[in-house]
């Protein structure tokens, strides 16, 4: 069972559709930043986007689209 969480596109950090490429992109944001980021996808297919967590959109609006959570990144 996955972890939906929605975001608004533009507010990424960064995307790729190679998920190693992501999570480089991710460590390389935290180091600098000590926020918690995630990494999430729309759907099987799809670009991995990197957002901070704190981004998180309470509720689905016109500009906020559904991700699924796969991974957290804290440390």
């Amino acid at each position: 069972m996955s972890e939906s969480i929605f975001f608004n596109p533009g507010q990424s950090i960064s995307s790729s559709f190679d998920f190693d490429e992501a999570y480089t992109a991710a460590k390389i944001y935290r180091h600098k930043a000590t926020k918690p980021l995630l990494i999430v996808q729309e759907k099987d297919g799809q670009p991995y986007y990197v957002f901070d967590e704190s981004q998180a959109v309470k509720e689905e609006n016109a500009k906020a689209k559904e991700f699924a959570i796969l991974k957290r990144i804290t440390d």
